[in-house]
């Protein structure tokens, strides 16, 4: 029932999107994990934290010479701290998980190396695009 449930929130986000998750396998994961312990609202923070991170990393990505420098060190003290939220949101949420899922997420998410990085941004790209579905969703139900 649960695994169904996932199922049909990767191709409904798949599809709303207009793009496939970049790392599918670990978003199912996290995503049924959440489910099946009942950890909605902090899959709900962990979308919503995604989100703000992927679009720090477009001001990161995109900083012109015009941005205020102090701005600048603003928006990289926003993106630490996101990541932790995030990384601690990911480790509530599997905590019921085995012990070899969550050194699979500690190995690949949360050491201090550029690919560890690069893969929590693509991560984050992925929950990010839950969080446009749900929003989405949400104002389809107010309207």
């Amino acid at each position: 029932m649960i695994a169904d449930s996932v199922e049909k929130i990767i191709r409904q986000v798949e599809e709303a999107s207009g793009q496939i998750l970049k790392s599918k396998e670990d978003f199912r994961l996290i995503v049924e994990a959440a489910l099946s312990s009942q950890k909605i609202d902090e899959l709900n923070e962990l979308a919503f934290h995604a989100k703000f991170v992927f679009g720090l990393l477009s001001v990161i990505k995109k900083r012109e010479a015009v941005v205020d420098e102090e701005y600048f060190k603003k928006v990289g003290e926003e993106f630490s701290q996101s990541y932790e939220i995030i990384r601690k949101l990911i480790q509530i949420i599997l905590g019921n998980s085995s012990g070899f899922v969550k050194n699979i997420f500690s190995e690949k998410y949360f050491q201090l190396s550029q690919t560890s990085l690069q893969n929590l941004n693509k991560l984050c790209e992925d929950f990010a695009q839950l969080k446009l579905y749900l929003n989405d969703l949400k104002q389809k139900k107010d309207s």
